[in-house]
């Protein structure tokens, strides 16, 4: 900001105080009862004129060290603007701080969502290598129809959770709340991981209400597949996978039980981490990317739902999606 330009915008004020000072000028000079020369007159307009100057160049002098602070703020971002010494000038600053404090945050956000990409598709194509070298090795031997429909399901699982993991950050614009028979979304869910119940012959005990809840089809079936594979995964053969409805607190609250290996203490409070695999994924030789949990539980979060996790080692996991009715959805009799 120069002398010239603060002038400028200042131009209304001075034609102002010019204006006034001519017009009280005048008003002397008609009265016939004041008696000012002439060259009085011009001496005062002038005086009048160059100390009303002389104080907006002063007033420009007391913000030069702030318009400085100002043009330099947009170097460094990541400090807050100080100096100011006003009540004009703090109000701007605050302002402005406010407004890098939002851009900060969106801009470590954006950092982090592409630091995920990165490090998911890093993964994503780590573990699906398996899979694929399994079916080209297929091609030149017979392997065992039930291998081989494992990795195509395991290549399946892969590219569903790499189709989800991308649709996170624009998950405003990929679902639709409202009324889901959960029923008919857990049953859909037991027939998708079909395969593996047989192959592991692990029962299911299903007892689901039938009640309605608010959601979206889409997002909770696959966070139910994410689930219930996870619970495949984690019991061993012969084993016995519950699904259950209760009421808390006026909310429908579902339960998926498994009998398996269980988490221990000390990762029990992580298995929502992305990229956490515990010690029953780096021990029981399972395919874990550590991812499938992390997705549930930022899918939950969005949906408004709520999560809950109770295991045991050698007794079992226990994961509780709470559907929260929302207050001002009026449902209809």
């Amino acid at each position: 900001m120069t002398l010239f330009k603060y002038l400028r915008d200042h131009l209304s004020l001075i034609l102002i105080i010019l204006f006034g000072i001519t017009f009280i000028e005048i008003v002397f000079y008609l009265d016939p009862q004041v008696h000012f020369q002439t060259g009085t007159l011009i001496y005062t307009w002038i005086l009048a004129a160059l100390i009303s100057s002389a104080s907006l160049i002063l007033s420009f002098n007391r913000k030069k060290d702030w318009y400085k602070i100002l043009k330099n703020s947009n170097s460094d971002l990541s400090k807050e603007l100080f100096g100011a010494k006003n009540y004009e000038e703090k109000f701007i600053q605050e302002k402005i701080n406010d407004i890098s404090l939002e851009y900060r945050k969106e801009l470590t956000k954006l950092y982090q969502n592409q630091k995920d990409q990165r490090e998911y598709t890093e993964s994503w194509v780590h573990d699906i290598k398996v899979p694929l070298a399994a079916l080209k090795l297929s091609q030149d031997s017979e392997l065992d129809k039930e291998l081989l429909d494992e990795e195509i399901d395991q290549i399946d699982y892969l590219v569903d959770q790499a189709l989800y993991f991308a649709r996170l950050n624009n998950f405003s614009n990929d679902y639709l709340i409202q009324e889901q028979d959960l029923n008919s979304i857990v049953k859909n869910s037991i027939r998708t991981n079909k395969r593996m119940f047989i192959a592991k012959r692990i029962g299911i005990e299903l007892d689901v209400t039938s009640e309605k809840i608010l959601t979206d089809e889409k997002w909770l079936s696959f966070i139910l597949n994410q689930i219930i594979s996870n619970s495949l995964k984690y019991t061993e053969q012969g084993g016995k996978i519950s699904i259950f409805t209760t009421d808390k607190d006026n909310n429908v609250a579902l339960h998926v039980k498994d009998n398996g290996v269980g988490i221990s203490n000390q990762d029990l409070s992580r298995v929502f981490n992305k990229g956490f695999t515990g010690s029953n994924g780096r021990t029981s030789g399972s395919k874990s990317t550590g991812m499938g949990l992390y997705l549930v539980k930022k899918m939950v979060d969005k949906l408004g739902h709520k999560i809950e996790i109770n295991s045991q080692v050698d007794h079992g996991t226990e994961i509780v999606i709470i559907f929260l009715d929302l207050p001002y959805y009026q449902r209809t009799v």
